[in-house]
Formats: C-alpha cells, structure tokens, sequence
C-alpha cells in the first residue's frame, strides 16, 4: 500500500511550483509584443512621411516604424491619426504606438515617452514656383496669409510675437493646406522642412523656400504610453542600431528624394545622432 504523504508532498509541491510562475508572470513589466500585431497611428495626407494610397501606408514614419517592430519580433498594423489626436491615441489606449512627424517636446514627455529622434528638421515654408521671386525672406511673408494646421507645434512657432505681422491661421490638416496654396487662398504653408520636401515630389509647382528657417529644429519620436517603458528601451536599442548603420541614409532618400535633391548636406541636418537617442528617448524629461 502506497503512503499519502509523498503524494500530498508532490501536490503541494507542484501548487507552489504553479504559485512561484504566477507571481513572476505577474512582476514581469506589461508588453505590447506580446500581441499578434503592433497597432501604430501614423499620417495618411503626408507625402515622403506618412501617405496612405490604395489602402496601403507609406513615407518615412511608416518605413521607420516598420524596421523597429520587425527587430523586435512585432509586426505592425497602421492606421491613419490626425495630428490634434496624436497625444490623446496613446494616452487613451487608442493606438499601441503612434509614428506621424510628431515632435519631441518637454510638455509631451510628461505624459507620453518617445523612442527617438528618428529625424531632426527645422520648420520652414513653402510656397508656389510663381511667388519664388518675391517670397525669399521671411520678411515677405508680411501681411500675407500663411497657412498650418491643427495640433502642430508650426501654429504654435508662427502665434510667437516674432511673427505678429504675418497673417497665420490653422485648419484641420496639411490636405486643406496644400488646396489652399494652389488655389491661391494662401501665399505660403509653415511647417518641418521635412514634410514641406515630401509635398514638393507630389506637387511640382510648389517649392520650399531655401532662405527661410522658422525656430529651433524639431526632433521626431515614436510615442508609446509610459507603462511600457520597457518595450521603449528595446526599440531606442534597435534605433541607435538603425542611425549608425547605412539603412537610414538608404531609406531617408528613397521617401524623401527632393531633400538630398535640394539639401548639399542632408545627412548633417536632417539625421540625429545615435548619442541623441539616450538624452530623448523613454524619459519624462529631457536629459541636462
């Protein structure tokens, strides 16, 4: 006859094997990779950026995004977001990760990290091939209509006293500002050089005004919701990975081509360091 107690010894054993596994599931930190897909907000109006066509995305972000995910085991699954909702689609739950030009700012990384920059740019302004010759300062643009839009830090750069003699107004989104430029309704559009490039492939009556640079340069991130920081620091590994290898010259160029076009030395201006990425990236503030 078998005893009990070696029997009651194994139950007890295996429910505290069970106890031990539960409790160490429960302290692992919360992951977005454990999904079958990545849901990553991104633009769809954006030509170079962000550019939905067929019902498929592409530019820059989409490309940036992909790689990352893909490094990680992820995959991704992208849908469009307007800019004025960017913040609020991580916040709230929306989107897993949002990759739209959006740009790293102290206020912004208070609720939200950021994996990056992925890109730098300086705001700037484009205009019609027609208007080149009278639009080449900054101080042509007075008294003229100067469109931006909704939840971008451009409307807010242009609002600065700075500026108080040109006429800037806001709508919905970059679409409405691009009609309103080749209609006449505006003389120029203000927003990251980078976007403006991205319109100049599609529309090729418009241009970017070289002479004329708007505030300080502006740093692109991922944003991800502050419970996965750990996620956040395998993708700013993989980012660093990604700056200090050919890949992101080689893809730059292939979403952006008016940029190396235009721009002598593109790399220099428009590529973030890898250092840069430790200062940024899943922090609530910028680092001293």
């Amino acid at each position: 006859m078998t005893s009990a107690a070696p029997r009651r010894r194994a139950l007890v054993g295996a429910a505290l094997l069970t106890l031990t596994a539960s409790a160490c599931a429960d302290d692992r930190p919360p992951t977005l990779f454990d999904q079958r897909s990545v849901s990553v907000g991104v633009k769809n109006d954006q030509p170079g950026t962000g550019e939905e066509a067929a019902y498929k995305f592409a530019g820059f972000d989409i490309t940036v995004a992909r790689h990352l995910l893909e490094e990680v085991g992820a995959k991704p699954h992208f849908s469009s977001v307007p800019s004025e909702n960017r913040g609020q689609a991580i916040t709230e739950g929306d989107q897993d990760l949002v990759a739209a030009t959006f740009s790293i700012t102290p206020s912004r990384m208070k609720d939200i990290d950021f994996i990056g920059p992925y890109a730098t740019t300086s705001q700037g302004v484009m205009i019609r091939n027609k208007d080149a010759g009278r639009i080449k300062k900054l101080e042509d643009l007075k008294g003229r209509a100067v469109c931006t839009w909704k939840g971008t830090t451009s409307f807010e750069e242009m609002n600065r006293q700075a500026y108080r003699d040109i006429s800037v107004y806001q709508v919905a989104d970059a679409s409405r500002c691009i009609d309103d430029l080749r209609a006449g309704r505006a003389t120029a559009v203000s927003t990251d050089q980078i976007i403006l490039y991205g319109f100049t492939r599609k529309y090729r009556e418009l241009q970017v005004v070289p002479g004329i640079v708007v505030g300080s340069p502006n740093d692109y991130g991922i944003a991800i919701a502050k419970k996965y920081r750990a996620d956040c620091r395998k993708l700013s590994d993989k980012l660093r990975d990604y700056l200090n290898g050919s890949d992101w010259d080689r893809d730059f160029a292939l979403a952006l081509p008016k940029i190396p076009e235009r721009v002598q030395n593109w790399q220099t201006e428009f590529k973030p360091s890898a250092e840069s990425v430790g200062q940024l990236s899943c922090r609530d503030a910028p680092a001293a």
